[in-house]
């Protein structure tokens, strides 16, 4: 059965070798030789002695199923999100079906001196050079889209440019091939993003956080990889109230990336702190 995964990977080959005829891969590198050290997004958001979660917020104007906001004013968002306790923010930068951009990627990025997550179905490292340039500090890696070397090459390209590689499982299948290979910042997906079926809308909003706290206490290799010194754990998808965060203080997570809620939120300022105040 093919994934709604599958579909974004057939999607980003179409969308990568257009832009490539407009910039090429090697004058992209040249222009991110050129940059100053983005802003450190692991140190950033390691959980201090305290043990309060760090809150990544993204900046995201859809998702399937769903319109977060009619007009995105990235600027705004920023505002609000900065002024709630975020530590760093994930910009989603598809447009078919999150309607984002690498323009709003660069928009953000002139906004604020907060890390930045450069959240995108990358399957190249071209892309990882599109959002350096653009002012990405991090950027999301599918595992489902690599086998161990291969996830082990994106992870040294990434690193190799100066941006940091966060390593995404949404199945149990893909945790194993992760750990393999060690990365710095692993973040595990309680919504099964990777088993998604082709046409999403239906399917894409369901999960719970409980399979992070679930896959912690069922895997050693993952607690093994975590007492590792500098590791980061972050939590993403249906994290949405303050009892989401109050479950994940029972392990140690670091962070929690805070997606349509969010956006969504009424008073996303207020929102964002009563997360902080939990947390």
């Amino acid at each position: 059965m093919r994934t709604f995964l599958d579909r974004l990977h057939d999607l980003k080959l179409k969308e990568v070798a257009l832009r490539r005829k407009k910039i090429s891969e090697k004058s992209l590198r040249g222009q991110t030789e050129t940059l100053v050290n983005a802003p450190d997004f692991r140190t950033n958001l390691l959980r201090k002695p305290d043990g309060a979660i760090s809150l990544i917020t993204e900046v995201k104007s859809k998702a399937p199923g769903r319109n977060n906001v009619e007009r995105l004013d990235p600027e705004a968002v920023v505002c609000d999100y900065e002024a709630g306790g975020a530590k760093a923010i994930s910009v989603l930068t598809d447009e078919n079906w999150f309607g984002g951009s690498l323009e709003t990627l660069e928009k953000v990025h002139k906004a604020t001196a907060l890390p930045l997550l450069h959240k995108e179905f990358i399957i190249t490292s071209y892309q990882l050079l599109e959002g350096r340039v653009r002012g990405a500090s991090a950027a999301l890696i599918l595992a489902y889209y690599f086998q161990e070397t291969e996830l082990s090459q994106i992870i040294a390209e990434a690193k190799k440019i100066g941006v940091e590689a966060v390593v995404e499982c949404s199945l149990e299948s893909e945790l194993p091939r992760t750990l393999a290979v060690n990365p710095d910042i692993i973040m595990i997906n309680n919504r099964a993003i990777a088993a998604i079926p082709e046409e999403p809308v239906e399917t894409y909003d369901l999960g719970s956080v409980d399979v992070i706290t679930s896959w912690w206490e069922r895997y050693s290799d993952l607690r093994s990889w975590k007492q590792q010194a500098g590791k980061l754990l972050i939590s993403a998808s249906c994290v949405n109230s303050p009892g989401d965060i109050k479950s994940l203080l029972k392990i140690p997570c670091d962070a929690a990336l805070i997606g349509n809620a969010a956006m969504v939120a009424t008073d996303r300022v207020e929102f964002l702190r009563s997360l902080s105040k939990t947390a």
